[in-house]
């Protein structure tokens, strides 16, 4: 009698109330890795938070994935929600693209372009000192308080620092301060680098995958981190071509404040 009472209570709080009678099916979990890592992860239901409980039942809200450690909500609500999502995918697609360009050009010239290369391996490098140095001092050294994630983010793992942030940024950085120092300015790519990059934390916070503190703490290591691979870069692989050597709108200005770097 009670184990009959209690499906009926469940039965009631996950009903549609303008459904007339005809019930769905709450999502039921399923991972293709560990759940909560949100990698490739479909969300129950009873891991949703209240409010979201409240929009799938009002039919605001059908279902939630993981992909990526992003949060896709759908239907996706509106434009901004989409450009968050995108935004949240530029960290995996900058390298991918880099990794393209780099593969099309050792096929074609027997000899991978340097700057997409370089840029792979500040990607690569960085996001295993995120993963296995970074991560882990704030996870046995921080708070729960400060290292966990929004409750509506479907990866449940630590949130402090954000490694796509972390990943967005120091490549930001790196392009930045190559494109800002170089002999010849073209602004146009400094407005392009801001505008691809710099919306990620906003994107994170957004989307609801980081707290603001877990973004702006993981945008300043970051800045740190860009600083380091443009000094290596100068010093050690100096005299290697440019995006904008190549393809640029303007004709640029000349810096008089660029800086030599002794080799």
């Amino acid at each position: 009698m009670a184990e009959a009472q209690s499906l009926m209570y469940k039965s009631a709080a996950t009903e549609d109330p303008e459904s007339n009678g005809l019930s769905r099916s709450p999502p039921e979990h399923w991972a293709a890795f560990a759940k909560g890592a949100g990698q490739c992860e479909y969300q129950g239901f009873d891991a949703w938070t209240e409010e979201e409980q409240q929009l799938w039942r009002e039919g605001k809200l059908r279902c939630k994935w993981g992909i990526g450690q992003v949060s896709i909500r759908l239907p996706v609500r509106d434009c901004l929600s989409f450009t968050a999502l995108l935004y949240g995918y530029l960290p995996f697609i900058i390298p991918i693209w880099w990794a393209l360009w780099a593969l099309i050009t050792y096929i074609q010239y027997g000899k991978a372009r340097f700057f997409p290369f370089f840029g792979i391996c500040i990607a690569a490098g960085f996001a295993l000192v995120n993963e296995l140095i970074t991560k882990q001092i704030c996870k046995r050294t921080l708070s729960a308080s400060i290292t966990n994630r929004p409750p509506e983010a479907v990866c449940k793992h630590p949130g402090m620092p954000s490694g796509h942030v972390m990943n967005a940024y120091t490549l930001m950085v790196w392009c930045f301060l190559e494109a800002a120092f170089d002999e010849i300015v073209y602004p146009e790519w400094l407005l392009i680098i801001i505008l691809i990059m710099g919306p990620v934390p906003w994107a994170r916070v957004y989307n609801k995958d980081h707290t603001v503190p877990q973004v702006v703490a993981s945008a300043c290591v970051a800045t740190f981190m860009g600083t380091i691979a443009y000094f290596i870069r100068k010093t050690h692989y100096p005299n290697h071509g440019q995006p904008w050597d190549w393809y640029k709108v303007s004709s640029g200005y000349t810096n008089e404040y660029s800086p030599r770097f002794s080799t």
